[in-house]
C-alpha cells in the first residue's frame, strides 16, 4: 500500500506565495538521489532530537512522539509503503511532513530545532559516504588477496616485460601481479586516509552560522559514528573538498584497474594468448561465432572514464562558487553515488575475473625464448666478469645484437668468439668469454636466478614479497574491521538511546 504525504508538502515554502509548477518541481527536486540516504536522514534526525532532549531543549514527551513516528516511517520505507514525489524538494521536508502528519505540528514541529537542511544533508551524505568507502576498501583488500595467491603460483612463470611497446627484459607473471598489488595497497591507503578526513560531523552548523540553542555536537557525533566535529560552521556546510578528494581517490583506483585490464585484454588476444578469461567474464559476437571477448575487462577500462568524469564534474561545480550553501551543491550527490557504484562494481568484477583466470605458461615462455630480452644480462655479465665498464659492455652487446639480427639468429646462438672479436674491434681489448656464455645469459631460469637487486623478479624475492604483502593486507583488514565495528557501536548507541526514550 503506497502512501503519499500531501498535507504539509509545502512545509518550507511558507514565505512564498506560489508553488512550483510541475516542470519546475521536477527540475528542482533531488528526491531520486536522496532516496539512497533515507535511513541515514531518519537516524540523523533521531540522534539530533535525542541530543536536544538531553540538552534540555526538547521535553521527554515530544521526543517520545517524534522517535515513535520516525521509527514508523523507517518501517514504512523498509516495507515499500512510501512514495515521495517531485512536490518535495528533497527527502528532508517529506520526512518532517510525515512526522507532523502522524503526531501533529505541536510535537512534530520541534524536530528541526537547532539545525538546517544544509547541515542535515551534509551529515546524511557523509554517513552514506563512510559506508561506501569502507565497502570499496574491503573489496580492494579482497582483490589484493586474490592477486597475491595467484602471484604465489607464478613466482617462476617467465614472461617478457615491455617498455615502449617493445620487448625489454625478462620477468615473471607473479612479479607483474605484485606490481599491481602494491598499487592497490596504496589505493587502500588513500581510501583510508580520505575516510579519516570525511569522518568529521557537520551536524550543528545549521545553515551557515550556528545556533542560539546550547546543542551538543559531541553527542550527535557519538550517536552517528563520527570521531570528530567539523568545527567551523561555514566550512561544515559549504566545503566539498572531501567529495573532490573521494572522486580523486576513486579515479586513481580506476586508473590502476584500467591499465591492468588493458594488459589482460591484450594478453588474451590470439597474438599473445598469455591468459584466458573465463567464460563467465566474457561475451561473444552477434555475427562471428568464433569470438570470445574479454568484455568485462574492456568495460572496467571504459568505466574508468565515468569515474574520472565525476571528479571533473564536482571540481567544475565548485569552481568560482561563492562561499556558503548554494543549490549547485545538490548535484554533488549524483556524482558521488555514481563514482561509488561504478568503482565498487568494477573492483568486484576484476576480482572475479582474476580469480577465474587461466594462465598459459607455455605461451609466455614461447615469447621469452629466442627473444633479445637477455641483452641486458649479456651486458651486465661482461661488465662484471671481464673488467669492462658498463658502457663498454653495452656497446659490445649492441654490436653483437646488431650482427645476430642481420643474420636472423638469436642470443641462444651466440659464441664466445663473436663477443671477443667485437670487443677487440671496438676497444682493442682482449677478453676471455666463457664458452657457455649463451646458456649463461639466455636460459630463463638462470637469468631470473642471477638477479640480485631487491624487488627484482628473482623467484625468492617474489616469494618474500607475497608473504610480506599478505601480512600487510591482514593488518589493513584488522584496521578496516575496527572502523566497521566503530560504526556498529555507534548504531547500537543510537538504538539503545531510542529504546530508552521510547520505553
Amino acid at each position: 500500500m503506497w502512501q503519499r504525504c500531501n498535507t504539509v508538502s509545502n512545509l518550507f515554502r511558507t514565505r512564498l506565495a506560489k508553488e512550483f509548477d510541475d516542470r519546475t518541481a521536477r527540475f528542482h527536486t533531488s528526491v531520486v538521489e536522496d532516496l539512497r540516504m533515507f535511513n541515514e536522514d531518519v537516524d540523523g534526525t533521531m540522534a539530533h532530537d535525542i541530543m536536544l532532549h538531553e540538552q534540555g531543549i526538547m521535553d521527554a514527551e515530544t521526543l517520545k512522539k517524534i522517535l515513535g513516528a520516525l521509527q514508523e516511517i523507517k518501517e514504512e520505507w523498509k516495507n515499500g509503503e512510501l512514495e515521495i514525489g517531485a512536490e518535495y524538494e528533497d527527502i528532508h521536508p517529506f520526512i518532517e511532513a510525515r512526522v507532523i502528519e502522524k503526531i501533529g505540528l505541536e510535537a512534530g514541529g520541534a524536530m528541526h530545532t537547532g539545525r538546517s537542511r544544509n547541515d542535515q544533508v551534509m551529515v546524511d551524505m557523509k554517513m552514506v559516504t563512510k559506508k561506501e568507502m569502507l565497502a570499496i576498501a574491503e573489496n580492494v583488500l579482497n582483490l589484493v588477496k586474490t592477486m597475491c595467491e595467484l602471484a604465489d603460483k607464478h613466482t617462476e612463470t617467465a614472461m617478457v616485460y615491455y617498455t615502449h611497446g617493445q620487448p625489454a627484459m625478462i620477468g615473471t607473471f607473479g612479479h607483474y601481479l605484485l606490481a599491481y598489488v602494491d598499487q592497490y595497497m596504496r589505493d587502500y591507503q588513500r581510501i583510508k586516509q580520505c575516510y579519516d578526513r570525511v569522518n568529521y560531523n557537520p551536524l550543528g552548523a545549521t545553515a551557515i552560522g550556528g545556533t542560539n540553542f546550547r546543542i551538543s555536537r559531541l553527542r550527535t557525533s557519538e550517536l552517528l559514528g563520527f570521531d570528530y566535529i567539523q568545527e567551523n560552521s561555514v566550512d561544515a556546510v559549504s566545503s566539498r573538498d572531501w567529495a573532490m578528494e573521494i572522486t580523486s581517490v576513486l579515479s586513481i583506483l580506476m586508473a590502476n584497474m584500467s591499465r591492468m585490464a588493458a594488459d589482460f585484454v591484450m594478453w588474451s588476444g590470439a597474438e599473445f594468448q598469455y591468459i584466458t578469461v573465463a567464460d563467465e567474464y566474457s561475451s561473444s559476437s552477434s555475427i562471428m561465432p568464433q569470438k570470445v571477448n574479454p568484455s568485462t575487462l574492456e568495460l572496467i577500462r571504459g568505466k574508468s572514464a565515468e569515474v574520472f568524469g565525476t571528479l571533473q564534474e564536482i571540481m567544475t561545480m565548485v569552481k568560482g562558487l561563492p562561499t556558503g550553501y548554494y543549490q549547485d551543491l545538490q548535484q554533488t550527490k549524483i556524482a558521488l553515488w555514481r563514482a561509488f557504484d561504478t568503482t565498487r562494481t568494477s573492483v568486484e568484477v576484476l576480482n572475479g575475473a582474476i580469480s577465474t583466470l587461466t594462465v598459459n605458461e607455455d605461451k609466455m615462455m614461447a615469447q621469452v625464448k629466442g627473444s633479445f630480452i637477455f641483452a641486458v644480462q649479456l651486458a651486465e655479465t661482461l661488465a662484471e666478469d671481464e673488467a669492462l665498464t658498463f658502457r663498454e659492455a653495452y656497446k659490445i652487446t649492441a654490436e653483437v645484437v646488431k650482427k645476430l639480427v642481420s643474420e636472423d639468429r638469436t642470443l641462444e646462438d651466440l659464441t664466445a668468439e663473436e663477443v671477443q672479436k667485437v670487443a677487440k674491434d671496438l676497444f682493442g681489448k682482449d677478453i676471455k668469454v666463457s664458452s657457455s656464455i649463451a646458456e649463461k645469459v639466455s636460459n630463463p631460469k638462470k637469468a631470473l636466478n642471477n638477479l640480485r637487486s631487491p624487488g627484482s623478479p628473482h623467484p625468492a624475492e617474489i616469494g618474500m614479497a607475497v608473504e610480506n604483502r599478505l601480512e600487510l593486507r591482514e593488518r589493513y583488514w584488522k584496521e578496516l574491521d575496527f572502523l566497521k565495528i566503530k560504526l556498529v557501536i555507534a548504531a547500537d548507541n543510537l538504538k539503545n538511546a531510542i529504546a530508552k526514550y521510547t520505553a
